[in-house]
């Protein structure tokens, strides 16, 4: 199953796939269509001009094939590189215009700056936080987590079908926490002032113990990070160092080893379609169930049932 569907076909004039849609002609496959202040698409994109003016969203692009002259226009100056396959750009709501040379295929992730706000106001950086604009530059996280949140949405099967919530929310999360520390003047300075300083503290047993009883009642709800953290009265970035500390992995990783663990029980102890295995254990997809189940036990979900 294809895990790309054609955009909307009605978008606000602010939304910025709209926005680059007029300005390239192209017509983008979305990766990603809900959340809170995280959306993905992929585009193939030709030689066109782009004016890049009051959209809703910030733009992170990863440039994953073609090799092309690009120049970027702000304030009357001129910025020029190549788009290479890994590297990253940053292109700020409002204020650029942009001439793409030729043939390339990239993926955006449109970033609402609610979600910068918020996650900065949790890092003591105050609301104000801007995030510093680049032009195709390395950056081995970045490139690290587009190619974990498009596998996984691959993974996961077909559209309408959505990334699980708690994947997306701590996604979206973690990047936000990168950019604002790693690409903001703000937090490059608050980093190193850190450097050193004490890690997040592990969550006490009786919160591990709180939050792991409530992933293990809701195996097949949604679950967002900020209910998680609320658990604990922790700010969403204090309770993944925190969870990670004390569990060894993060929140979503630690459902998805629970869900998987669940699945094989069923498995072993009950005559369940495995298309309903992965429903009762949050798998919105059994194809994604499936893979996740070999990649887990070493073999597929029919061909464990058939062991017991």
């Amino acid at each position: 199953m294809n895990a790309f569907a054609p955009a909307p076909s009605h978008v606000a004039s602010h939304f910025a796939p709209d926005i680059i849609a007029e300005g390239t002609g192209a017509r983008p496959n979305y990766l990603v269509t809900g959340g809170d202040q995280l959306f993905a698409a992929r585009w193939q994109q030709d030689a066109c001009w782009l004016p890049f003016h009051g959209a809703a969203h910030h733009v992170l692009v990863l440039h994953e094939n073609g090799s092309t002259a690009v120049r970027k226009y702000e304030r009357g100056k001129l910025v020029a590189s190549r788009s290479r396959l890994g590297s990253v750009s940053f292109i700020p709501c409002d204020g650029t215009e942009w001439e793409i040379g030729g043939r390339c295929g990239v993926v955006h992730l449109y970033i609402g700056q609610a979600l910068i706000a918020r996650v900065a106001a949790e890092e003591g950086l105050g609301p104000a936080v801007e995030i510093d604009p680049f032009f195709a530059i390395r950056d081995p996280w970045l490139q690290g987590f587009f190619q974990m949140l498009v596998s996984e949405v691959e993974l996961y099967g077909a559209v309408p079908l959505s990334p699980d919530s708690l994947l997306l929310s701590q996604s979206q999360h973690l990047l936000a926490h990168h950019l604002v520390r790693r690409h903001s003047a703000s937090g490059r300075g608050a980093l190193l002032h850190t450097e050193g300083a004490r890690r997040q503290p592990a969550l006490t047993p009786q919160q591990l113990r709180r939050v792991t009883e409530h992933i293990d009642a809701h195996l097949a709800t949604p679950l967002s990070l900020a209910d998680l953290a609320a658990l604990v009265h922790l700010s969403q970035d204090h309770f993944i160092r925190s969870f990670k500390a004390a569990s060894g992995m993060a929140p979503y990783q630690y459902l998805l080893r629970r869900r998987l663990e669940g699945a094989a029980e069923l498995l072993r102890t009950s005559d369940l379609p495995i298309e309903a295995v992965a429903k009762r254990m949050g798998f919105g997809s059994p194809a994604y169930f499936s893979t996740r189940f070999r990649a887990f036990l070493g073999v597929a979900p029919g061909a464990y049932r058939r062991m017991r």
